[in-house]
């Protein structure tokens, strides 16, 4: 039987994505930014765990950084997540032209050479920069992808997120154990495939 603190924390981590997406959509793109800058620091404070996980992973970096500092980069990771979800949920209000013109792309041919070929292209990518607009953009230029991304809990979020991004014209895929086959697949059918590749996440 599932824990009933966990279920209403569950309930209000969804609400709380679906109430932010629809505040981004509805409103104009420099209110959502300044609502970001509004809410962040108040988020940062109530995350006390992730909070803490980011500032370890500061000081493994530069072990010297003082107190002050670390907080105020620890506060940048979270102004910019925050930011990455305003932007990620106004996408599918954003018309195609504005998306295309928000991009400068180079070396894009290697990945439409790769297509012609006729096998697909894998994509092995970071975790840097919103890359919902990246497939957004891909998919507006008439590209299939399928995107492996790791499970969410609670599983109504992961549902949530990956609605929203096949909205996109992602087809997502959660890393576990029909991941490989789903790869082979969509590489068969001459697809695009994206892979994050600076995490160890087996699956």
């Amino acid at each position: 039987m599932a824990d009933p603190v966990e279920q209403i924390s569950g309930a209000l981590t969804v609400g709380g994505y679906k109430l932010g997406s629809l505040v981004a959509r509805l409103t104009p793109g420099f209110v959502a930014q300044g609502a970001v800058s509004l809410l962040a620091p108040g988020i940062a404070l109530s995350l006390r765990e992730k909070r803490g996980m980011i500032e370890r992973h500061l000081r493994r970096v530069n072990p010297t950084v003082s107190r002050f500092a670390l907080r105020q980069q620890s506060q940048q990771a979270f102004d910019s997540y925050m930011r990455y979800y305003a932007e990620s949920f106004r996408l599918p209000s954003i018309g195609r032209k504005h998306v295309d013109r928000c991009f400068t792309v180079e070396g894009f041919h290697h990945i439409e050479e790769g297509l012609e070929k006729g096998n697909g292209v894998i994509l092995a990518l970071p975790h840097l920069g919103g890359w919902e607009w990246a497939g957004r953009w891909m998919a507006d230029k008439g590209h299939r992808m399928t995107v492996i991304v790791e499970p969410l809990d609670p599983p109504e979020l992961f549902e949530w997120f990956t609605e929203l991004r096949s909205s996109l014209g992602m087809n997502v895929v959660p890393l576990g154990p029909d991941a490989a086959g789903a790869v082979l697949s969509a590489l068969r059918r001459n697809e695009i495939v994206c892979l994050l590749c600076d995490r160890d996440i087996q699956g």
